[in-house]
């Protein structure tokens, strides 16, 4: 069952984003970092960014500069939340319940889910992404056992 096959903690190797004109584009840049986990109780949280951010110039962490900030932001997707599976689509539904983009909260993100030995392939609906609607395809490489 693919719900019992997500849980556990997963690391970011790649996201694409494939844009209407059949193209593929690496918004979150060629290093990255994330992780995410699935919980046996349906909750879930994923955190995801470019590893190549810049640092702010103060070490205080409401002291940054707007363009940092800006920076920090468009390079980052956090949120967490529950889930759950259909196991008929093989499609997992994000309800998210804090994301670092405000415009995320409350809403349903859904992910085709596919599971391959400890890799997992999500891609998403149709999205605003990057001033284009784009498919995101993400691989995740598993760390922690699955529950099954």
């Amino acid at each position: 069952m693919l719900k019992d096959g997500l849980v556990g903690t997963w690391q970011l190797v790649s996201l694409a984003s494939l844009l209407p004109d059949g193209s593929r584009a690496h918004p979150f840049g060629h290093q990255l970092l994330g992780m995410l986990m699935y919980d046996k109780h349906g909750n879930m949280s994923v955190q995801l960014m470019r590893g190549d951010r810049a640092r702010f110039q103060s070490a205080d962490l409401l002291g940054s500069q707007e363009k940092e900030a800006k920076a920090a932001l468009d390079g980052a997707a956090v949120y967490f939340g529950t889930y759950e599976v259909d196991e008929e689509t093989d499609t997992v539904s994000h309800h998210i319940q804090g994301s670092l983009f405000p415009n995320w909260m409350g809403t349903v993100q859904r992910r085709k889910a596919v599971l391959d030995g400890h890799r997992l392939f999500l891609r998403t609906e149709p999205l605003a992404f990057g001033g284009s609607h784009a498919v995101v395809v993400l691989e995740w490489r598993r760390l922690t056992p699955s529950s099954t």
